[in-house]
């Protein structure tokens, strides 16, 4: 694993952290976007909780996701220092 190689992995690990932080942050907004938007759909008139049903689904949903885009990062990042670590170890052992 090259310098470049953990570089990228950084990058990498960033973005699936920060983006799964925002989801599961933001999955009342994103949840409650998606059912007013459905709600137009429909016509603006359905039963209360066929709306909160729909909304808590797509709350839910964002939640898993940006959990499991998280966990991802987290794992990743973990991985990388293991391997990072390990690869300056066999690289000092080489001199």
């Amino acid at each position: 694993m090259t310098y470049e190689h953990i570089k990228q992995l950084k990058v990498i690990i960033t973005l699936l952290v920060i983006v799964g932080l925002g989801l599961m942050f933001l999955s009342v907004t994103f949840g409650t976007a998606i059912g007013d938007s459905w709600l137009e759909t429909v016509g603006g008139m359905v039963d209360t909780s066929n709306y909160e049903r729909r909304v808590e689904t797509h709350t839910n949903n964002f939640v898993i996701i940006g959990s499991i885009l998280f966990g991802a990062g987290v794992l990743t990042a973990l991985g990388t220092f293991y391997l990072s670590v390990r690869f300056v170890k066999l690289e000092d052992h080489e001199e």
